[in-house]
């Protein structure tokens, strides 16, 4: 089973994206939940998955995905998970307001959270800056999530 952690979901290319393929997962037969704060109500894609509350996330014992960089320090806490990931979809933590490099550093250095990145550049930088990631899967390629459960 597989766990995806997420903030608020709304119409965004990045999450549309994801619930798209979370969606496929389904529907190849690997069970999947998504832990979010809410998926907007105007929200383009229908969640064919099941939805709850991102607390419940620290009692799962799946794998569980998080491509939210301010999400991931909660990671560490998700102590009965099988795995932990991290997708670096985007190099978003340039972009992110008063998230400190300290903070990321510390956060994907972590022995117990494996990194997943979405492109040979991303693996290049990351490796270099953090550590190797584990896998490179572009786009939520529902082959790699497979491959995760």
């Amino acid at each position: 089973m597989i766990g995806f952690l997420m903030g608020t979901v709304y119409d965004s290319p990045k999450n549309i994206l994801a619930i798209k393929n979370i969606n496929k997962l389904k529907d190849s037969g690997v069970d999947s939940s998504l832990f979010c704060d809410s998926v907007d109500r105007n929200f383009s894609v229908p969640v064919n998955t099941s939805v709850l509350q991102k607390a419940h996330a620290f009692n799962f014992n799946g794998t569980i995905i998080s491509p939210d960089l301010t999400l991931v320090q909660q990671l560490k806490n998700m102590v009965y998970a099988k795995n932990r990931y991290v997708y670096l979809y985007d190099l978003d933590w340039m972009r992110i307001q008063n998230l400190h490099f300290g903070h990321v550093k510390t956060t994907l250095l972590n022995d117990g959270i494996d990194i997943i990145v979405r492109s040979d550049s991303h693996y290049k930088l990351v490796s270099q800056l953090f550590k190797k990631p584990k896998h490179i899967m572009k786009y939520w390629d529902v082959n790699v999530l497979k491959t995760l459960d």
